[in-house]
């Protein structure tokens, strides 16, 4: 099968190459300003139709588009294939950010100048602080995997990649902000009077949980040990938008060892809340678990005054805290990293780099003392030789 190019003027004098080939059952056309274009599309075209990789595109608007990726998402949560607060992130993308921005434009036609309009679109937020970097590059990575799908031959909207060329940003991890000792004592004393707000801060403090893996907790996720040796909590749900879902990452499913004055706290909390229904540790008068939210927006931020603490202090601040104790007693990273959850020692050592670098310094402090006096005077001797 051949195809043929056929040159013609308009009538302003310029010329255009007409581009004419066969493939599934139907005539082709598509024109070109450049004769080397034109070759080089019909050449391509061929190859495609000869060894059977041809796919014929079906462009439609990028509202379709959308429309359609959200109905595969659905399914794909109801396939147990994709987590439901994962999808409502991905849908609250689409409707927030790309609907308005991209919806009118033909699937085919979207350009590269298109993607790069967008991208500074975010670029200004981002610089007004109206938009955080890392929420850019969760949009990009939506919005790539929305491109990749609707290249599939299943769906064809669309032959080529917009965001050839365009790169997510370079996370730069800010430090962790977390608590002095006098901030700890001050926060605990607050909490005090409290079983309940007692039992959360300890559990972000001393057993580093986050946020929804505290409201999502069960008594049965308690294990005892006994003594000093304490016990273990067993974390495998989370609490995200009124949802008890799986972790954050496959690594936040784990078991986390905790103190002794930990389960104390939990078993003070228990006497005065004791389980109903599902029995979730933190829960409402009709067993439900307590909304996160709501807890920080009415008792959080109480306790955060009382103990004077900075505003910039969260929730989050208290599993900062956490790393940044094991830290302190010279625990080995990666059981740092085991016990926080994280998908990797190396994410670990980012965030909490400074933390290690700290500890490295005391830990040259200490080996320094421990070296006998005679010792040292000899490899000042030797320094001063020049050796």
């Amino acid at each position: 099968m051949r195809g043929t190019i056929r040159k013609r003027t308009l009538d302003d004098g310029t010329r255009r190459y007409d581009v004419r080939y066969r493939a599934a059952g139907r005539q082709r056309t598509k024109s070109f300003r450049r004769r080397k274009d034109a070759d080089r599309f019909l050449a391509k075209q061929m190859t495609a139709v000869h060894d059977g990789t041809y796919i014929e595109i079906q462009p439609v608007p990028m509202r379709e588009v959308f429309d359609a990726w959200l109905d595969d998402v659905d399914t794909r949560v109801m396939l147990g294939d994709l987590k439901a607060s994962t999808a409502a992130t991905y849908r609250s993308g689409v409707e927030t950010h790309f609907r308005t921005v991209f919806g009118d434009h033909r699937s085919d036609q979207l350009t590269p100048a298109i993607m790069n309009k967008w991208r500074r679109s975010a670029a200004e937020k981002i610089a007004a602080g109206t938009m955080a970097p890392k929420t850019f590059n969760n949009l990009f990575n939506e919005l790539h995997a929305i491109l990749e799908w609707a290249r599939h031959p299943a769906q064809a909207f669309l032959a080529h990649d917009p965001l050839i060329g365009q790169k997510r940003l370079k996370r730069r991890h800010r430090e962790a902000e977390f608590f002095e000792d006098d901030d700890i004592a001050a926060l605990l004393e607050a909490a005090a009077d409290s079983s309940e707000g007692n039992a959360i801060i300890h559990l972000g403090l001393f057993a580093g949980l986050r946020r929804g893996e505290i409201f999502a907790l069960q008594w049965r996720d308690i294990e005892s040990g006994g003594g000093e040796v304490g016990g273990r909590i067993r974390v495998r749900r989370s609490l995200y938008a009124g949802e008890v879902t799986t972790p954050k990452t496959a690594a936040g499913e784990r078991t986390v060892d905790v103190p002794q004055r930990v389960l104390d706290v939990l078993a003070a909390h228990r006497a005065t809340s004791p389980p109903i229904g599902k029995s979730f540790i933190f829960r409402t008068r009709t067993g439900n678990p307590i909304d996160p939210s709501w807890w920080y927006r009415e008792t959080f931020l109480k306790l955060r005054k009382s103990a004077k603490l900075r505003p910039s202090v969260g929730l989050h601040s208290l599993r900062h805290t956490y790393a940044s104790l094991l830290i302190r007693q010279g625990e080995n990273p990666k059981y740092v990293s085991r016990q926080l959850g994280h998908a990797s020692t190396s994410f670990t050592m980012d965030v909490y780099g400074h933390c290690f670098e700290t500890t490295s310094t005391e830990a040259m402090r200490r080996l320094n003392r421990m070296i006998p006096e005679p010792a040292r005077q000899e490899l000042h001797a030797v320094e001063g030789s020049g050796a």
